[in-house]
């Protein structure tokens, strides 16, 4: 019930971010320029703020779902995630700044939210991927770090961004840390119902070599005896 809304949520910001870099394929340079900057133009504003309010409905469909599979061992997770939704729609409210380099009260909400949903994902991602056993989870988290890391130290004013030569691809970077993070969304969905937790419930216990025969003995000896 939780995970179908949760994964087409997730899958509907996916296909919006992607329109929004289509209709703002003259505006906005991808390799250089924030993705906040589609939210200026016309089309793409509409399509980002699709994406955007989808991700963040998507965290929160999610987080509801893990409190009914698993409600004790998940809770640092839905924090993450409801952390990460209203940073998400922070992004939204509060747009960045219309010139580069020209700071705003606005602005300033904007990079910040933003730098709580960067951070809050990953680390979600890994929480859930350990927990659940899913490598591709964890993969996901640790893509977004990387990207992330590699997004702060090429963008403007990084004292490493001329030694890796960030000002020629810093877009790029917060793109790819975008995707990885809304891959960790996508993906923290499908156990929204369960299915991986009651799998392992299921399961039976692998019985021990060394007590085999004993066991079949105990199991097959009639009750009383």
């Amino acid at each position: 019930m939780w995970r179908r809304p949760a994964m087409a949520c997730a899958g509907l910001a996916l296909a919006a971010m992607a329109y929004a870099h289509l209709a703002a394929a003259g505006s906005v340079d991808p390799m250089t320029e924030p993705t906040g900057r589609y939210a200026l133009f016309g089309p793409s504003g509409w399509a980002m703020a699709v994406s955007v309010i989808a991700l963040a409905m998507s965290c929160v469909w999610t987080a509801y779902g893990l409190t009914r599979v698993d409600p004790a061992r998940s809770a640092a997770a839905r924090v993450l995630l409801v952390a990460a939704a209203l940073g998400l729609l922070l992004t939204a409210v509060f747009p960045v700044e219309a010139a580069p380099g020209v700071a705003s009260g606005g602005g300033e909400v904007h990079h910040w939210a933003a730098a709580v949903v960067l951070t809050a994902l990953p680390c979600a991602g890994r929480l859930l991927g350990r927990r659940f056993g899913e490598p591709l989870l964890s993969l996901a988290a640790g893509l977004s770090v990387a990207a992330l890391a590699a997004f702060l130290a090429a963008r403007p004013g990084s004292p490493f961004a001329e030694i890796v030569g960030g000002p020629g691809h810093h877009g790029l970077l917060e793109r790819l840390a975008l995707l990885g993070d809304a891959a960790v969304v996508l993906l923290a969905a499908r156990h929204a119902g369960g299915r991986g937790a009651r799998a392992r419930a299921v399961r039976p216990p692998a019985a021990s070599p060394d007590a085999g025969p004993a066991f079949l003995e105990r199991e097959m000896k009639p009750t009383g005896q």
